[in-house]
């Protein structure tokens, strides 16, 4: 996140990019001992384990990559950037696409270490084999599920021709695989992830048990538009994990160090660092937008607004790179309105509300605010036009995950909006295809076939 930002034009900045995921291929540990049994397998996942521990932008995230996501989006006003701390954080997504190629090539990298790991262990049925093994495929399903969500197109109501990404199962150097389709992602990552849940990870080290798994089938049908896949799975969970209220929900948004209350996983447990504290001070350069403010219509009784707001427009909150169960209440209660189970999903919308909001009245359909005309989304994720119900749905979900990193996915989802903002005079505009991420150039020339991301297809 501390980095000076150059304004260049978006295209001139992704030319500069060079990393090339294909370098994922070239590891294999030439005059060095192969890994043979369980335990020496598992290192090679320990390191990207310790990496989530420690907070990175790879597999979960850190307070740097949510910091980032959040000035791409809207909950802060970056036309009100002061500087000269501005300097260090975006202004706007057009900054940081380059370095979005490198994102890719990481992932792809995780990938690589997954397939080691499954090609090596594939004949061991023993427990400690199964363990690791669960461990490769969940670490794997995340990834092709962040692939998903950055760099290809949404799903809008339709799945029907849109790509999906290289899917690479087995360590090949000599792979060059081109782009699957989109639900033949979904269906990779659905597999992989029940493939880990199927191995029953008993080693409590490996942070990635069933309990997550599930909430990662719920996260990714519900952004591949299988509603009813998403409400079942985010079901099963707050069976589990039942949404927190009043001071127990207050120190588990508070939580600097290892995973707390209904968190499901958690990236950075350790307790933040300096470098996370100033990049939480940089990003304070923007203030909170007045439209974010106005959605906590009840003030203080609100338990979420003292937590995520400061004085004179600033935020209070730390940005967290987690999953928790109120997550989990988000996707069943749109999973639900999608459905066209408007009275399951009102209810829903109420339950969570009650346990944030002291002594307040339940919605019915007639007393449920207006759609704001003024909000960057405009339809929901199959191109519709908001009603009040699903308006207040996705309001309750942008408070609630405030500074979780949901946002920016949030208007990609929903018919990624053109926004701008300015610096110095000039209009600088997160066009629609910006939501989506480039493939790194360097994929695009030396594989034959693969498809660049719509917008960026010139550029060489």
């Amino acid at each position: 996140m501390m980095r000076n930002i150059s304004k260049y034009a978006v295209l001139a900045g992704v030319v500069l990019a060079a990393v090339s995921c294909t370098d994922y291929l070239d590891i294999k540990p030439y005059g060095k001992t192969i890994p043979q049994t369980p335990e020496e397998y598992s290192a090679l996942l320990q390191t990207r384990l310790y990496e989530i521990e420690e907070g990175e932008e790879t597999v979960i995230g850190d307070v740097g990559f949510i910091a980032d996501l959040e000035c791409y989006a809207d909950d802060l006003e970056s036309k009100l950037t002061q500087y000269p701390s501005g300097n260090y954080v975006p202004l706007y997504v057009g900054d940081d696409l380059s370095d979005k190629q490198v994102l890719y090539a990481h992932l792809y990298e995780v990938i690589r270490d997954c397939n080691i790991v499954l090609d090596g262990l594939a004949e061991d049925t023993s427990d400690e084999a199964s363990d690791v093994k669960g461990l490769a495929y969940a670490l794997r399903g995340i990834c092709w599920y962040n692939l998903l969500r950055n760099f290809c197109e949404p799903w809008e109501g339709n799945a029907s021709g849109k790509l999906g990404v290289p899917l690479v199962t087995e360590f090949d150097m000599e792979t060059r695989a081109i782009r699957s389709s989109f639900t033949e992602t979904v269906e990779q990552a659905e597999e992989d992830l029940l493939s880990a849940i199927e191995c029953n990870i008993r080693n409590e080290d490996y942070m990635f048990n069933s309990d997550v798994m599930l909430g990662y089938l719920a996260r990714l049908h519900f952004w591949a538009g299988n509603y009813s896949q998403a409400a079942s799975y985010a079901s099963e969970v707050l069976e589990k994990y039942p949404l927190l209220s009043g001071d127990a929900y207050k120190a588990m948004i508070q939580t600097t160090g290892a995973a707390a209350g209904n968190m499901l996983v958690k990236g950075g447990s350790r307790v933040l660092g300096s470098g996370d504290a100033q990049t939480v001070t940089y990003l304070q350069c923007k203030p909170v937008s007045k439209q974010f403010i106005n959605l906590f219509a009840e003030g203080a009784q609100d338990i979420r607004y003292g937590l995520s707001l400061g004085k004179k427009r600033t935020f209070a909150k730390q940005p967290l790179a987690c999953m928790r169960s109120a997550e989990m209440q988000c996707i069943l209660m749109e999973s639900q309105y999608h459905q066209g189970q408007e009275s399951e999903a009102l209810a829903s919308l109420n339950e969570l509300r009650r346990n944030r909001i002291s002594g307040v009245a339940d919605y019915t359909m007639e007393t449920l605010p207006p759609v704001d005309s003024e909000d960057n989304v405009k339809v929901d994720a199959r191109g519709q036009a908001l009603t009040p119900l699903l308006y207040a749905i996705l309001c309750e979900r942008r408070k609630e995950l405030f500074l979780e990193g949901d946002r920016w996915y949030e208007l990609k989802r929903n018919g990624r909006p053109e926004m701008w903002t300015q610096r110095q005079g000039r209009k600088y505009t997160t066009l629609k295809f910006m939501y989506t991420f480039p493939l790194p150039i360097a994929d695009v020339i030396l594989t034959e076939g693969l498809v660049q991301n719509p917008g960026y297809e010139k550029v060489q």
